[in-house]
């Protein structure tokens, strides 16, 4: 297994990384949480992984902690939760406030989240309560996310972080334009992005 990844970064999407790992251009897909946290092309960075293996391909996903990591693979083990959905869930909510949602029993709130069905959220309180007390999550203290440019660069952002993590592209415009109407032309992409998760 990859369990982790140290080199340059080499290109950024919003839920995208390539890491030029000693020549070789390693494609991860990342929460946009993750991604936000390595803005710069051309720096070192590191991330955990998790090779997830398929009869068809090989998806690398990386992380920017274990605790993501670990709420990752938690959500995997809930049926009907395969990795995009996972990673948009990661992306949509941080790691503290999917567990107070799990341990709260929180179905609405759950049910929010684009891809989750209630029986899904009910199975994810059910399977998931007693571990995500284990982890004892605490929001972050200074937990702001590195903002985006805004305007057309960011909806453009916005509509290619969806399309990574599944969305059509027609789907992904229609909900982008709706979140740009909703937040106003000034809104960064994470919150047009986040927005935009609950229009698809």
């Amino acid at each position: 297994m990859i369990e982790f990844l140290r080199g340059r970064l080499a290109h950024r999407q919003p839920a995208r990384l390539v890491i030029d790992v000693g020549g070789v251009g390693m494609g991860v897909d990342v929460s946009l949480r993750t991604a936000e946290r390595y803005p710069r092309e051309g720096e070192t960075v590191e991330l955990i992984t998790y090779l997830h293996v398929r009869e068809e391909s090989l998806e690398l996903y990386g992380f920017q902690d274990l605790v993501e990591k670990t709420l990752f693979l938690k959500l995997l083990s809930v049926s009907g939760i395969g990795p995009r959905l996972a990673l948009r869930i990661l992306s949509a909510v941080p790691p503290h406030q999917l567990a107070h949602m799990i341990l709260s029993g929180d179905i609405r709130g759950l049910t929010s989240l684009k891809g989750i069905g209630k029986k899904t959220a009910e199975v994810m309180v059910a399977s998931l309560r007693t571990s995500m007390a284990k982890l004892d999550l605490q929001p972050p203290r200074d937990g702001k996310a590195v903002p985006l440019e805004a305007g057309e660069e960011a909806a453009r952002d916005a509509v290619l972080a969806l399309v990574t993590l599944g969305v059509k592209d027609a789907a992904a415009q229609s909900a982008v334009q709706k979140a740009v109407e909703r937040l106003g032309p000034k809104a960064q992409a994470s919150q047009i992005i986040a927005q935009a998760l609950q229009e698809v």
